[in-house]
């Protein structure tokens, strides 16, 4: 049966997302990517100019779409470390139910240090990530949260590592016990006090 030549683009990049996001770059063939986008090698060639270039804009894609999550959770709760705890829960979650990790992370080990344009994006989307949780600890700080003295900019450095870590975790199947206790520990170095994060 023969393919249709007219697609989603938009629909297309998606499915391609899905599919690098879970066997990463090297292991996915062009093949691969004719299969599940059902397109010929051509149309796949003359619409995304490559196995490369696709990847790099899935990649963007993705990053696109984890960032606004990433600022949604942060701005729209009702305190600043409601926010952080709410980031938190929902890539604990995504750590419990979804052994792929984050596509971002997982780019960032397979192909930043070979790829300078792989690792150009991840730069930018650590130092976004830093940048809001830095600004969510500054809106604690201000609300009593977190103590004034210490360092913001050091605690979103730090935040953005747990954050990324834990999506580094993910991809060795743990137990919801073992993401609990990441997430603990790390409000825990925020405000000295014992938090309680519901997954769910």
């Amino acid at each position: 049966m023969p393919r249709s030549t007219t697609f989603d683009r938009d629909e297309k990049l998606e499915e391609a997302m899905e599919l690098f996001w879970e066997q990463g770059y090297e292991a996915t063939s062009v093949q691969d990517l004719v299969d599940r986008l059902d397109l010929n090698r051509s149309s796949l060639y003359n619409t995304f100019g490559g196995k490369h270039e696709l990847y790099l804009e899935a990649l963007d894609r993705y990053r696109q779409s984890d960032n606004r999550a990433l600022r949604q959770h942060l701005r729209d709760a009702p305190t600043a470390l409601d926010g952080i705890r709410r980031a938190f829960a929902a890539v604990a979650e995504q750590a419990t139910e979804n052994e792929c990790g984050c596509f971002t992370t997982n780019a960032t080990v397979e192909r930043a240090a070979c790829d300078p344009s792989t690792q150009e994006r991840a730069c930018e989307t650590f130092s976004t990530m830093r940048t809001l949780f830095r600004e969510a600890v500054e809106r604690a700080q201000e609300e009593g949260a977190i103590d004034a003295g210490r360092n913001a900019v050091a605690l979103g450095r730090y935040l953005t590592n747990a954050y990324n870590g834990l999506s580094l975790t993910a991809k060795t199947c743990p137990s919801a016990d073992v993401v609990q206790d990441i997430v603990d520990e790390t409000l825990h170095g925020l405000t000295g006090s014992t938090t309680e994060t519901e997954l769910s």
